[in-house]
């Protein structure tokens, strides 16, 4: 496999080269989360319909439900990094325009913060404006396309719930404590790596925190 990282910077488009191997990773997170899925689906899938109780249909339908929305997150993910592989040397050009003008806030925020905009990528020309009907169809597109991670999150999200109903439904209290103590002490790193967001200031931050941590493991 070649090195994702110089691929991305060597490209004259590395905003669009970033997001099409980032599908691509991600469509590789949601296939390894969907082969967990199933294999801790087993642990209460198997139980005849008769000795289903109520918590064991819900564990079942979080199991289920959760191996659906990752197999449907790889599957998107896929044909999002593929419709990126095919676009033209013009499209992809102007996805890189719309790209920069939105993490650089356009000429007027450079200009505004003082610095140079040599490097500034001139604002994409906007297409003509559609109508209500094609705006729907638009959203409805462009959201399939990047829809992918949701699907996954809700996926995990599942399985975690069903994990959780599962242990405090067939092992001793003790065991639903310390398993939910330890869904309650890693949520909130889960949580910091989605507070990053694209805030300049924050990302510089994160970036020079992670200096200083260098060489801890």
């Amino acid at each position: 496999m070649s090195d994702l990282r110089t691929t991305s910077h060597d490209s004259p488009f590395p905003h669009v080269t970033s997001v099409e191997q980032g599908f691509a990773i991600l469509g590789f997170a949601a296939t390894f989360m969907a082969g967990i899925q199933a294999q801790v689906m087993s642990i209460s899938i198997n139980t005849s319909l008769e000795d289903q109780s109520t918590k064991v249909c819900i564990i079942n339908a979080l199991f289920v439900g959760g191996l659906v929305l990752d197999l449907v997150a790889s599957f998107l993910a896929f044909l999002t990094a593929r419709w990126l592989q095919r676009l033209s040397k013009t499209e992809r050009a102007e996805l890189e325009q719309v790209f920069e003008a939105k993490n650089s806030k356009g000429l007027k925020g450079a200009l505004e913060k003082g610095t140079s905009t040599a490097n500034q990528t001139q604002p994409p020309t906007p297409p003509p404006t559609p109508t209500p009907g094609e705006r729907i169809i638009l959203f409805w597109c462009s959201l399939s396309l990047f829809i992918p991670m949701p699907l996954l999150v809700l996926g995990v999200i599942c399985m975690t719930l069903g994990i959780e109903i599962y242990v405090w439904t067939f092992h001793k209290t003790i065991v639903g404590i310390l398993v939910s103590f330890a869904y309650v002490a890693l949520v909130p790193f889960v949580v910091g790596v989605f507070t990053i967001g694209s805030g300049e200031e924050r990302r510089k931050g994160v970036i020079h925190e992670l200096g200083k941590r260098q060489g801890d493991w």
